[in-house]
């Protein structure tokens, strides 16, 4: 409204200018609703923001790659992992494998034979291999104990003790068959040929003493093959 005590002039001029007014502030109402209008105006601006995002969310995508590519060291550590060694792990892992070379001195040709098999499948702990041949040839051993109990993954002293007895110098006992020398009637006076099975670890100097003692000769752990080659025995003791 025009205050009272302006001139006619001022307002007639005042009512011109009303409506000027009244468009400025329909104007100034509208620019509040410019959202509006915007989004087809800014709408490819917005999507052109989200493209910026989308563009920076391609990077991580290209540093997802990086990951594949830190897979390959994953992939070059599988080298390192065991490859079976299990299988050679267990004729490494096996005590008797350092037994000396296999002696044949004396024995026959089938003997000799039979004496090679069972001191490189000893030597390996091979206890499959060894029930096998026990199981054809009928080979009796300590206690009347099947082939199965004799040779186990926990009895590696007998693994031992067999692949040892063969390295040793033989001879024929009566009733065919072979042992270390100290067991026969030629040798169980004889002092070097019990230091031997002492130093082979068959038998301890305790044993030894008592066994000269108590049993008139060597009872320590043995083994028979036969002149045909048929692995005749094995025993640890008595």
């Amino acid at each position: 409204m025009t205050p009272r005590g302006t001139s006619q002039p001022a307002r007639r001029a005042a009512r011109a200018a009303a409506p000027v007014l009244l468009a400025a502030l329909a104007l100034a109402g509208c620019s509040d609703d410019e959202p509006t209008v915007a989004p087809s105006g800014s709408g490819p601006t917005t999507s052109a923001t989200s493209a910026g995002p989308s563009a920076s969310t391609s990077p991580p995508s290209s540093g997802t790659a990086a990951p594949s590519g830190t897979a390959e060291p994953s992939g070059a550590a599988t080298p390192t992992l065991p490859p079976a060694p299990s299988a050679s792990g267990t004729a490494a892992s096996c005590p008797a494998g350092k037994a000396g070379a296999v002696n044949v001195t004396g024995l026959s040709s089938a003997a000799a034979a039979k004496a090679r098999a069972l001191h490189t499948a000893a030597k390996a702990c091979n206890g499959k291999a060894l029930i096998a041949i026990a199981t054809k040839d009928g080979t009796g051993f300590a206690g009347e104990r099947p082939a199965s109990a004799t040779f186990t993954a926990s009895s590696t002293q007998n693994y031992t003790w067999l692949a040892t007895l063969l390295t040793m110098p033989q001879v024929a006992t009566f009733d065919g068959s072979v042992a270390p020398r100290v067991f026969s009637e030629d040798f169980k006076e004889n002092d070097a040929e019990w230091t031997a099975a002492v130093n082979a670890g068959l038998i301890t100097s305790a044993q030894a003493a008592d066994m000269k003692k108590t049993d008139g000769g060597y009872t320590g752990p043995r083994v028979g093959i036969a002149e045909d080659g048929t692995w005749t025995f094995f025993t640890h003791g008595r």
